[in-house]
């Protein structure tokens, strides 16, 4: 439910509501507006008693019933874009970011030349994998804590922000206090345990879609984050798993526009995973500029042929600046700004 109040509702009427909301057996999470603030009551409106008594409160304008399974997530809750702010940068509400860097970070000098590479043509952001959840037991698996000491050094000497991925709850409280942004990977999208804690890291969380995950079950798993406080949410579509094995994945575009109407929350796309060969990547890319994408994550290596996971997938680090030239008046046609 969503609790609409009156213009200029004062701060003591609010919290009163909030007190009766809390009484009904939900929880209260209040957006405030110029004029008007709305509350979202967050719970089971089967197993509670209903908010619909609220409105009979003078100062309450309306009391709305949000239809979807996801609440916190809908725009039903939240009409108005949310803009996640990862370090000083910023993904949605117009502004679009290219996240780049390679699979898995494999040392210190490889990331580090993929880090100047990919910072000098204007990457903010950087993708730097330590904990890698591979289908084969016998692929490269990451460099785990020591790696977290490698992209702590790099953060620094090239002022970026970095985003790491989380594959166990474990390792949540370490990677929070380097990485920017926690990164949930599609074979976690649905590992609801993982979610919560990763909610309380204080830290925004991008979230992959799942290789067999619907767009409902992706922004439910979105909403499982929302729930237990985290929110900055960004959702990235991958690719999912079809019957076509021209491609590593199959990239679902039309995810991306049901996601954008559905959600206040950034969307972001990552060719990379979808294409699983290089030459497909920056198409791909086009296709999630085109359909409204708040920013895309591709996979860029400094030697590709010599990666340790995905070389065919990776883009060569020093040659970036040609895809970033090629994306820029794609991004400014679509009416937002890379930045």
């Amino acid at each position: 439910m969503i609790i609409v109040f009156k213009p200029h509702a004062t701060d003591r009427q609010i919290d009163d509501v909030k007190k009766q909301i809390r009484h009904l057996g939900y929880e209260p999470r209040v957006i405030r507006g110029v004029e008007q603030t709305v509350i979202g009551a967050v719970g089971d409106e089967l197993s509670h008693r209903s908010l619909e008594i609220l409105r009979s409160i003078p100062y309450v304008e309306n009391v709305v019933p949000i239809q979807k399974r996801y609440k916190l997530a809908s725009r039903e809750y939240h009409p108005e874009d949310t803009v996640v702010c990862i370090g000083e940068f910023s993904i949605g509400g117009g502004a679009f970011q290219v996240i780049a860097g390679p699979c898995a970070v494999e040392g210190a000098d490889q990331f580090r030349r993929a880090a100047r590479d990919l910072a000098s043509v204007g990457v903010h952001i950087l993708r730097a994998s330590v904990f890698k959840p591979r289908t084969s037991p016998y692929d490269f698996q990451g460099l785990a804590e020591a790696g977290l000491e490698i992209v702590a050094a790099v953060k620094e000497e090239f002022g970026v922000a970095v985003t790491i991925e989380v594959v166990a709850p474990a390792h949540v409280e370490s990677v929070a206090k380097v990485a920017d942004i926690l990164q949930i990977g599609a074979r976690n999208c649905q590992n609801y345990h993982l979610l919560e804690i990763a909610a309380g890291a204080g830290k925004p969380v991008l979230l992959k879609r799942g290789m067999a995950t619907t767009v409902e079950e992706w922004i439910s798993a979105a909403e499982y984050l929302l729930v237990h406080g985290c929110k900055d949410v960004v959702l990235c579509e991958r690719g999912i798993r079809t019957f076509e094995n021209s491609t590593r994945s199959t990239l679902d575009i039309s995810s991306v526009a049901v996601a954008k109407r559905e959600t206040h929350l950034p969307v972001i796309v990552d060719p990379s995973h979808a294409a699983g060969f290089h030459a497909l990547v920056l198409p791909l890319a086009r296709a999630g500029v085109a359909v409204g994408a708040d920013g895309l994550l591709i996979e860029a290596h400094p030697n590709p042929v010599a990666a340790l996971s995905d070389g065919p997938q990776q883009l060569a680090s020093h040659a970036f600046g040609e895809v970033m030239a090629e994306l820029r008046p794609l991004v400014e046609l679509s009416g937002k700004t890379l930045v």
